[in-house]
């Protein structure tokens, strides 16, 4: 059986495939999984993973619709039995990419929120979206499809690093002695409105301020400039520094050498989680039942409103239906996560 995993978008939603790919290679060992990916962290998140036996990476966001559909057509039609659409893959054009590969059996999921112009009926084997699962466990419901039934311990979110990764992470931190060392990310996801996903800055370095004698690493692209700047900017104690220009690899590397790490609900949240540091997550709109960190020590820090989590996996972009937008958020004060802090330290 030759198996090909459609693209993800993200490099949360990709970590939270990596169980099930572990488990469909331990129970199928003789299957040859190939993953596809379009962007080159994704590509990252999946290198030198031994359960997935060929990485092809095409960059589908950058090119246009016919050198797409001519790549696929070339390289991948015809070519897999089995064509999975992992958890949340609820976007027209994956179901799209899933039926131009013509695999036999096309398997994915039926979402709650969807419509006919998603064109899951691409798909000819689904699996209905279930809201008291987490993504992981959503993923583990698609290997049944292929006649695995797994009721074991679920593995953790995994990220394969060398040795020499490894070390490489060391070095970077090696001057910075045996402080605390606390990661922090700003950030979030920008697509389809999830910037409102983000804790305000000034929260964040209310509480870098009220430590003196911890490390703060701020991490983050282009897109946390802003946030990241005006946090070394205004910090007290020079206790910050910024983590940029590095690969998803080198982030990772940095990260499992750290004590903690503070972040929104985002895609290095879940990379905390992979190279198995404890996570403090700000939830604000979107569900941790879902999308919370996955195997690991962590706290999750949101505010039960009666209106919290109002995200749904769907086309729509996000958005806040109440008067005062994103109280979820707003009203997570600097104190509440320092508590965490604390309680997480012991």
């Amino acid at each position: 059986m030759k198996i090909l995993v459609a693209p993800q978008f993200g490099i949360g939603d990709a970590l939270m495939t990596t169980p099930a790919l572990e488990i469909l290679k331990r129970y199928r060992p003789s299957w040859k999984i190939d993953v596809f990916t379009m962007k080159k962290p994704i590509n990252d998140v999946f290198k030198n993973n031994p359960n997935i036996d060929n990485l092809i990476h095409y960059p589908l966001l950058e090119k246009n619709k016919l050198s797409s559909i001519l790549f696929i057509l070339r390289n991948l039609t015809l070519r897999y039995d089995v064509t999975i659409n992992f958890f949340p893959s609820n976007r027209r054009d994956y179901n799209i990419f899933s039926f131009l590969t013509l695999s036999k059996n096309r398997i994915g999921f039926r979402y709650k929120n969807s419509s006919f112009l998603q064109f899951d009926f691409l798909l000819n084997k689904k699996c209905e979206e279930d809201y008291n699962l987490h993504c992981v466990e959503e993923n583990l419901k698609l290997l049944k499809l292929l006649g695995i039934e797994y009721k074991g311990d679920i593995p953790k979110l995994s990220i394969y690093l060398t040795q020499e990764e490894i070390d490489k992470g060391k070095e970077f931190l090696k001057n910075f002695g045996n402080a605390v060392k606390i990661g922090i990310h700003t950030g979030s996801s920008s697509f389809k409105s999830h910037k409102n996903r983000r804790w305000k800055k000034e929260n964040f370095l209310e509480v870098v301020n009220y430590y003196k004698d911890y490390m703060f690493f701020l991490f983050g692209t282009e897109e946390e400039r802003q946030e990241n700047e005006f946090i070394l900017k205004n910090s007290i104690h020079q206790n910050c520094f910024l983590v940029n220009n590095k690969t998803i690899r080198e982030t990772a590397s940095i990260m499992k050498n750290l004590d903690l790490f503070i972040s929104n609900d985002s895609g290095l949240m879940h990379l905390a989680a992979a190279v198995n540091l404890p996570v403090i997550a700000i939830f604000g709109p979107t569900n941790p039942t879902w999308v919370g960190p996955w195997g690991v020590k962590h706290k999750i820090v949101r505010l039960d409103l009666e209106c919290s989590p109002c995200f749904v996996y769907s086309p729509k972009p996000l958005e806040c239906k109440i008067e005062e937008k994103f109280k979820c958020l707003n009203q997570i004060t600097p104190n509440i996560v320092i508590k965490a802090i604390e309680e997480m330290l012991l």
